[in-house]
C-alpha cells in the first residue's frame, strides 16, 4: 500500500474528529471496548486530568492515557517503514497525550443564561469557542449549578438535545454531566434522546456508602442511553474500579489521589498513579479471560459497602444478559456472594424450566457431588457407577442419575458436562450454610414435583444431602429409599454393600437399550441449550452417532452432518441441516439485513433483528429478510446489543448455505 495513503488514513480530519466506541467483550454490564479517536484506545482506561489557570476561569484538560493506546497502533508506529507517521502528525495534534478533552466551567460561572443559548458553541467560554472546530477535542457540556440541579433538569436536556440536533459537529465529540438526584425518573426522561459520546457521572463518589443510591444513579441513566455511549466516573478510589467496571463504567481518572486521606480502607493506603494503572490492567485482563466477576468479589470482600452493592446487583440487575453461555476456565464459588452469580442462577433456572426426565425413565438415583468434574471422572463416582452397572446390569439404562450439590442444586447426569456443571469449583468442608440448604431444597422440590408418581426414588447420600432429600420427599408425600446407617465414607466396602442391597430391593425396573439412553442425553442438552422440546426435533430416532461424550459426539442423519456435541463446553454446535429442523421452535434467531453473507463475521450494524434471549457464545441461526436460513454462527454479544450497537462484531459464522444449493 502507498505510504501516503496510509498517512491520510491515520491522520485525516475525519478519523481524528469522529469519536467511535466499539464493544469487544462483555461480562455482566462491564465491557472491554475500543475507542477510535485519532488513534485507538482500549477501555476501561483513564482520562489524565490537568488543571490550567486561564484569565477568567480554571480550565481542566483531560486526555486518554498513553497506556490505553491499542497494541496494534503502537506496533504500526514502531515499524521503521512508517516512522514518518510520528513526524508527519498535524501541528494541532502535537501533544503526546492527544486527543484532549476540555472540561468547561458551568454557565453560571460564565455569566450565561440557558434560555438564551442559540448554538452549541455558546455553552463554552468566548476564549475557547475556536476549540469547537478542533479535531482532537471532546467537549463537556456544562451542568449549571445550582438552579438546573434543583429544578430544571428536563429543560436542560431538551436544550442540549435541541442544540446538538442543529449542530454540524459529530455528536460523539460531546460529554454531558448528569448529577445524582434521589428522584431520577422525571429528570431523566429526556436522556433517551441525548446525542453524546460520553456521560459523566459527576456525583458518583458521593453515593459510595449508599449502595442503593449508587445503583439507582447508574441504572436509571444506563437504561436510557444507547450502549455505544461511554460512562465516565471522576474522583473514584481504585478499590471501586472493578465493581464499577462490572456496572459498565468505561473511564476513570486519578483525581482521588490528590484528595485522599487514609480512612481505613487497606486497598487505598499509600496508593500511587502506578497502583491505579495496575488495577485497570487487572480489570482489562479479567475482562479478556471472563474473570471480571472473580476480581469484583476479591475487592468487595475487603469493603462492606461493596459487598452489599454486589448482592444488590445480583438481585436487581439482569446480569445474565451479559454473561457468556459458557467460559473456558473454572468457575470459582468461594463464598455466598457466588451462590447468586449469573452463571449459577442461569443453570438452576434452565434445569427448573427446561429439564424433564425421559419417558422411559423408571427410577432415579440421587448421588452426592465430587471435587473432580465432570463427576463421572471422579474416583467416587466411578465406584458408584460400577456398583450400579454390576447390580442393575442392562436395566441401568432405565435409571436417571441426579447429583445433589451446591451451589447448582440439582444436576442431572445428562448435564454434567454442560457449563458450568463441569467447571465450577467450591471449597469442600462438609458444612452447608443455611442459604445452601435452602437453595438445594427449593431446586429439589421443583424437580420432584415434575416427576411422575410411578418413578422410584433411591438416595445414596449422607449428611446434609440426605437430610434435605428426606425432608423434601416427606413434604411432597414421595417415597424415597435411603441407606439407614450413618457412615463415614460412601466409598467404604460396608456402605457400598448397602448400596447394592438398596438398588436390588427397591428398584423394580425394566430393560431399555443403551442407544435410547444416549439419545436421551443429547436431547437433554438440546433442550437446555435451545428450549424445552427442541431435543426431539433436533435428534430424530434414525441418527447415527460417532464418538462418545467424554471426547465428543458427531451426529449425522440421512448421510448429512447435523451437529457435534463438544465435551469441553457441554453444548451442541449447529449445522445448516440442524437449523432447518428447529427454526420454528427456538428463539436463537438473528436477522441479517442483506441477502447473503461474505466473510466469516457479521457486524452489528448489519443485524436487523435478534432475540433478546440470545447470550454470548450462543449458537444462533441467521436468516435474511425473506426469513430464509443463510448461516449458523456464534454470538459475540447478547441479543439486545446485537440490535442496539451501531458497530462492532456481531456474529462469528460457523456454516453458510452454499449459494448453488
Amino acid at each position: 500500500m502507498d505510504l501516503e495513503v496510509i498517512q491520510r488514513a491515520f491522520w485525516s480530519k475525519q478519523d481524528v474528529s469522529d469519536l467511535v466506541f466499539e464493544i469487544q467483550k462483555y461480562e455482566g454490564l462491564g465491557r472491554l471496548g475500543t475507542v477510535f479517536l485519532g488513534q485507538s484506545h482500549e477501555t476501561p482506561t483513564f482520562l489524565n486530568i490537568q488543571m490550567r489557570k486561564e484569565d477568567d476561569f480554571t480550565r481542566v484538560e483531560a486526555a486518554f492515557s498513553e497506556e490505553s493506546a491499542s497494541s496494534g497502533f503502537k506496533k504500526i508506529l514502531k515499524n521503521s517503514n512508517l516512522e514518518f507517521l510520528r513526524s508527519s502528525r498535524p501541528q494541532s495534534q502535537e501533544s503526546s497525550t492527544f486527543p484532549k478533552c476540555v472540561l468547561y466551567p458551568s454557565l453560571q460561572m460564565q455569566g450565561k443564561s440557558l434560555a438564551k443559548l442559540k448554538r452549541i458553541e455558546e455553552f463554552f467560554p468566548k476564549t475557547h469557542k475556536s476549540l469547537i472546530l478542533g479535531n482532537e477535542y471532546i467537549h463537556l457540556i456544562p451542568w449549571d449549578l445550582p438552579d438546573i440541579y434543583l429544578d430544571h433538569g428536563m429543560k436542560y436536556y431538551k436544550t442540549v438535545n435541541r442544540l446538538l440536533s442543529i449542530s454540524k459537529d459529530n455528536h460523539f465529540k460531546f460529554m454531558v454531566n448528569i448529577p445524582f438526584r434521589s428522584s431520577q425518573s422525571d429528570s431523566f426522561k429526556e436522556i433517551s434522546t441525548l446525542k453524546a459520546g460520553i456521560i459523566c457521572l459527576g456525583d458518583l463518589s458521593s453515593t459510595f456508602n449508599h449502595p442503593k443510591y449508587l445503583l439507582s444513579y447508574i441504572s436509571s441513566i444506563r437504561n436510557k442511553v444507547t450502549p455505544d455511549v461511554m460512562f465516565y466516573a471522576p474522583g473514584v478510589p481504585s478499590s471501586f474500579f472493578p465493581i464499577l467496571s462490572y456496572l459498565g463504567i468505561d473511564l476513570f481518572d486519578f483525581t482521588f489521589l490528590s484528595s485522599f486521606h487514609t480512612g481505613g480502607n487497606a486497598l487505598e493506603l499509600e496508593n500511587k498513579v502506578e497502583d491505579y494503572k495496575f488495577v485497570i490492567k487487572r480489570i482489562n485482563s479479567a475482562l479478556k479471560s471472563g474473570k471480571l466477576r472473580d476480581l469484583v468479589r476479591i475487592y468487595a470482600n475487603s469493603y462492606p459497602p461493596q459487598k452489599t452493592l454486589l448482592r444488590m446487583i445480583d438481585k436487581q440487575i439482569p446480569l445474565d444478559q451479559g454473561t457468556a453461555i459458557y467460559g473456558s476456565e473454572s468457575l470459582y464459588c468461594t463464598d455466598q456472594t457466588d451462590f447468586s452469580r449469573p452463571e449459577v442462577n442461569r443453570f438452576r433456572d434452565r434445569v427448573r424450566n427446561r429439564y424433564q426426565i425421559g419417558s422411559h425413565i423408571q427410577g432415579i438415583i440421587f448421588l452426592p457431588c465430587s471435587a473432580k468434574k465432570p463427576y463421572s471422572q471422579s474416583k467416587s463416582h466411578q465406584v458408584f457407577r460400577s456398583v450400579i452397572r454390576r447390580t442393575l446390569k442392562s436395566k441401568r439404562h432405565s435409571v436417571a442419575e441426579i447429583i445433589l450439590t451446591s451451589p447448582l442444586g440439582v444436576v442431572p447426569r445428562n448435564l454434567e458436562y454442560t457449563y458450568p456443571a463441569a467447571h465450577y469449583d467450591i471449597p469442600v468442608t462438609g458444612d452447608w450454610s443455611s442459604l445452601e440448604k435452602r437453595q438445594l431444597a427449593q431446586d429439589l422440590e421443583d424437580f420432584l414435583k415434575k416427576c411422575p408418581e410411578s418413578v422410584q426414588l433411591v438416595g445414596y447420600v449422607k449428611g446434609t444431602e440426605k437430610e434435605v432429600l428426606t425432608d423434601v420427599c416427606r413434604n411432597l408425600n414421595k417415597v424415597v429409599h435411603i441407606i439407614d446407617n450413618e457412615v463415614s465414607s460412601l466409598t467404604s466396602k460396608e456402605c457400598l454393600y448397602q448400596f447394592r442391597q438398596l438398588l436390588t430391593n427397591n428398584l423394580n425396573i425394566n430393560q431399555i437399550s443403551k442407544r435410547n439412553r444416549t439419545l436421551d442425553f443429547l436431547r437433554t442438552v438440546a433442550d437446555y441449550q435451545f428450549g424445552k422440546g427442541v431435543g426431539k426435533l433436533l435428534i430424530p430416532e434414525g441418527v447415527r452417532l460417532h464418538g462418545h461424550k467424554e471426547l465428543g459426539i458427531r451426529i449425522q442423519h440421512a448421510g448429512k452432518h447435523l451437529m457435534t456435541f463438544r465435551s469441553s463446553t457441554g453444548f451442541l454446535t449447529l449445522s445448516i441441516e440442524a437449523a432447518k429442523r428447529i427454526i420454528g421452535s427456538t428463539r436463537n434467531i438473528v436477522k441479517f439485513e442483506g441477502e447473503s453473507i461474505r466473510g466469516t463475521t457479521i457486524f452489528a450494524n448489519a443485524i436487523k433483528q435478534a432475540d433478546h434471549e440470545i447470550r454470548i457464545n450462543d449458537e444462533v441461526i441467521i436468516i435474511n429478510e425473506h426469513e430464509e436460513i443463510i448461516a449458523t454462527g456464534i454470538a459475540y454479544l447478547p441479543g439486545k446489543l446485537l440490535i442496539d450497537m451501531p458497530r462492532g462484531l456481531g456474529v462469528k459464522i460457523r456454516q453458510k448455505v452454499k449459494e448453488n444449493a
